[in-house]
C-alpha cells in the first residue's frame, strides 16, 4: 500500500477488498483502535459503535467472497451526531437533548444500502450553532493539523476524524457553512448540495438553509459518496430523481471562471493559495477573472441566523425555561441575547438573498461566467477553544471581524439555498493549517462545481493524505 492503512481512500479500501488484499474487518480493526487512542486528543467522537461495526464487516467480508458486494461494501463512514442512526444517541452536542433515534436519516439508509458500515458519532458544538466545535456537554474538538486550531462546525468531529485517519468518509450538515467550514480547516473535499438533491430530514422540508453533504479527504471519494446518498426516500417529499456525477471531465476549454477575493480581511496564506488555484484552473484551460461582490459577511451571517431563529429555534427552544438553559454551553445563551426577541423575519432572509443572486446574474452568470471561486475562510487561526461570550471580534490581517460569523464566506450560499458550493483544500498556511476556497455555480449546476473540482485536483497534485499527515502523538 502507498498510503497508511488508516489514510486509505473508500475507493482504494473497496479495490483491496475486492482483491483479497485487505479484509473490511482487518480495516475496521485498526480504525476502531485508532478512534480509542485519539479519544483524549483530538476528541472528534462522542461514541464508538466497535461491537456493531465489526459485526457488518465480518457479513461485509462474506459479500466479496460471494461477489456479491454493493458500492461502499464495508467502508467505514463517520457519522455526525446529529444525524439521526437507529437506535443510536443523539445529543446534538447538548445537556439539554437527549433521545434515542427512531429511524435513520435518509441519507444514512443510503449509506447502508450500499454498504457503508457507520462506526463513529462525531462532535458538534451545542445545537450546530457554531463554527467550532466545543460544548460543556463534550469538551474541545482539536484539529489534528494544529491541536491549538478549530477544526471548524459544526461538523468539526467529521472533518477531525477524517484528518485524524478514523474513517475514510463522514457526514456532515451545512445550515451556515457547517460542512465546508471543517473541509477547510482540515484540508478536505466538503459540499453543499442545492436543497433538494439530497431528500431532508424528514419533517424538516421546509428548512431549506441546511442540508446534509458529505465529508471526503479526496476528490474521487467525494463523487463517489455524493453519488450513493443523493436522490429520492420514501420519508421525505424533498429529494429529485437526477443522474450520478460524473467522475471524470473533459477539459474547461475556455471556461469562464470568476474569483472573488476580498480586500481586505483575509490572511496571506489564503489569499496567496486561492490566487495559485487560479493559476492551475489556467493551466487546464480556463479563463478567470477577477470579480468584486459587494457583500457584508457579518450582515449576512446576521439575518440568515435570524431566520433561522425564526424558522425554528424560538419554537425549538420555548420548552426551555431559565433552569434548563442554565446547563447550556455559555454561547447558546449568548446567541439566544442576540437573535432572541429580535424581528426574526424569513423575508429579509429571502430579500437579501433575492439581492445577492441579482448581483451575481448581472456581473456573473448572464454575461457567460459558469463559476466563482471565493475563499471559505478567511483565516487558519481560530482557536478552538474561543470563547465567544469573551472575545466578540477578530484581527485578520488588520482587519476586525465578527468572532461568530465574520470570518467565514460560507453564509451566502445557504442564503442562496438552491446554489451548489463545494469546498477543496489550496494548500497548507504558516501555522500547519489547510486553506481551502469554494467553487460555487448558479442553482442546480453541480456537474459545474465538480468540474472545476476535478480540473483543480489534478493540476494541483496535492500531497495532503498522500504523503503529508497530521503528527499525531500516540496515534
Amino acid at each position: 500500500m502507498s498510503v497508511p492503512l488508516e489514510y486509505l481512500t473508500a475507493r482504494e479500501a473497496v479495490d483491496l477488498f475486492a482483491s483479497r488484499q485487505l479484509s473490511p474487518v482487518e480495516l475496521m480493526q485498526a480504525l476502531l483502535a485508532r478512534a480509542e487512542r485519539l479519544c483524549g486528543s483530538i476528541n472528534a467522537t462522542t461514541a464508538i459503535h466497535a461491537e456493531a461495526a465489526l459485526a457488518q464487516a465480518r457479513l461485509a467480508e462474506a459479500r466479496y467472497r460471494a461477489g456479491t458486494q454493493r458500492p461502499l461494501e464495508g467502508v467505514p463512514v463517520a457519522i455526525k451526531e446529529e444525524t439521526s442512526v437507529a437506535g443510536w444517541s443523539r445529543t446534538i452536542g447538548s445537556w439539554l437533548h437527549d433521545e434515542v433515534a427512531a429511524e435513520n436519516h435518509p441519507i444514512v439508509d443510503k449509506l447502508l444500502q450500499a454498504g457503508a458500515i457507520p462506526h463513529l458519532q462525531t462532535t458538534v458544538p451545542e445545537f450546530c450553532l457554531i463554527g467550532q466545535t466545543w460544548s460543556s456537554r463534550y469538551g474541545v474538538t482539536r484539529n489534528p493539523w494544529n491541536p491549538s486550531i478549530t477544526p471548524g462546525g459544526s461538523s468539526g468531529g467529521s472533518g477531525a476524524a477524517l484528518a485524524a485517519g478514523l474513517a475514510p468518509l463522514a457526514t456532515g450538515s451545512d445550515m451556515g457553512g457547517s460542512t465546508r467550514i471543517p473541509a477547510a480547516m482540515n484540508g478536505l473535499y466538503g459540499y453543499k448540495p442545492p436543497f433538494g438533491r439530497l431528500a431532508s430530514t424528514p419533517g424538516e422540508e421546509l428548512f431549506s438553509f441546511a442540508v446534509e453533504g458529505p465529508l471526503a479527504r479526496s476528490y474521487d471519494d467525494l463523487v463517489l459518496m455524493q453519488n450513493v446518498i443523493r436522490g429520492p426516500h420514501p420519508a421525505s417529499y424533498c429529494g429529485m430523481p437526477g443522474e450520478p456525477l460524473p467522475a471524470t471531465y473533459p477539459e474547461l476549454d475556455g471556461m469562464r471562471i470568476a474569483c472573488a477575493i476580498p480586500a481586505a480581511g483575509i490572511c496571506a496564506d489564503t489569499r496567496r493559495n486561492l490566487q495559485l488555484a487560479c493559476e492551475l484552473l489556467r493551466s487546464r484551460g480556463a479563463q478567470v477573472e477577477s470579480v468584486e461582490l459587494d457583500w457584508n459577511l457579518g450582515e449576512t451571517g446576521d439575518v440568515l441566523i435570524e431566520a433561522i431563529f425564526g424558522l425554528f429555534f424560538d419554537e425549538y427552544l420555548e420548552g426551555y425555561g431559565p433552569e434548563a438553559l442554565a446547563r447550556g454551553t455559555p454561547y447558546l445563551n449568548w446567541l439566544i441575547g442576540r437573535f432572541r426577541g429580535r424581528r426574526n423575519s424569513i423575508m429579509r432572509a429571502a430579500a437579501l438573498a433575492s439581492q445577492m443572486h441579482r448581483e451575481l446574474d448581472a456581473k456573473l452568470w448572464s454575461r457567460g461566467v459558469r463559476a466563482l471561486l471565493c475563499p471559505t475562510v478567511l483565516t487558519t487561526t481560530m482557536p478552538a477553544d474561543l470563547d465567544l461570550t469573551e472575545i466578540r471580534s477578530l484581527d485578520i490581517d488588520g482587519t476586525m471581524v465578527d468572532s461568530y460569523l465574520g470570518w467565514v464566506w460560507t453564509t451566502p450560499f445557504n442564503l442562496l439555498s438552491r446554489y451548489p458550493a463545494l469546498a477543496v483544500p489550496t494548500g497548507m498556511a504558516a501555522n500547519g493549517v489547510p486553506t481551502s476556497m469554494q467553487i460555487v455555480a448558479p442553482p442546480f449546476a453541480d456537474e459545474t462545481v465538480f468540474a472545476v473540482a476535478y480540473h483543480h485536483s489534478l493540476a494541483a497534485g496535492s500531497d495532503l493524505y498522500r504523503s503529508r499527515f497530521p503528527d499525531l502523538p500516540n496515534a
